[in-house]
């Protein structure tokens, strides 16, 4: 009877089971580190561009598909290198710590959201919009795996992004929003 009944436990609980991601038991923020600095000088240098070029008035639909198109790859590269790293236990005594890396993608993504704040009402890009429909995934996707490689890091992302996820929901980056927590 006690046999009978632990097969049948046995059963169910196989029966029930998911598929569960492997928590790694190694600080991989190192690694993780490496992957976000060349995303943030990416983003930093895009921002500054596109600043520049609405300071001008040279900012078109050209032009800033440029801009577009080098944020992509720098979020596409790093998504890439992220799913490639092994999910950090994270640390808050080994540099760099936990909020070190959520402060450099945090940065990242607000980088994107407020640089591209003013673009919309400058009305110098017909086409935003649609370009917005290729960036937001691209930028939802990294989010997502910086969540399942840095999770003790995520935290601080969404923290960061409390003022400035107004401006992915004004650009039409909801894919981007929801990825963050928020609805």
């Amino acid at each position: 009877m006690f046999v009978a009944r632990l097969f049948s436990l046995a059963l169910v609980s196989v029966a029930c089971a998911s598929t569960l991601n492997v928590r790694q038991t190694t600080n991989t923020n190192a690694a993780i580190q490496t992957i976000l600095d060349p995303l943030s000088i990416t983003t930093r240098n895009v921002a500054s561009t596109i600043s520049t070029l609405q300071s001008n008035h040279t900012l078109s639909a050209t032009t800033l598909a440029t801009q577009l198109t080098a944020l992509e790859n720098a979020f596409k590269t790093a998504t890439t290198k992220l799913a490639a790293t092994a999910t950090s236990s994270g640390s808050n005594t080994t540099d760099p710590v936990n909020n070190d890396l959520g402060d450099n993608f945090g940065d990242s993504i607000q980088l994107v959201a407020t640089s591209l704040s003013g673009i919309t009402a400058q009305g110098s890009v017909s086409n935003f919009a649609s370009q917005m429909t290729t960036l937001d995934p691209i930028t939802a996707a990294a989010v997502t795996q910086f969540n399942k490689t840095a999770p003790l890091s995520f935290n601080i992302v969404h923290i960061l992004m409390l003022d400035a996820q107004q401006f992915l929901t004004a650009e039409g980056l909801t894919a981007t929003r929801t990825a963050l927590g928020f609805t």
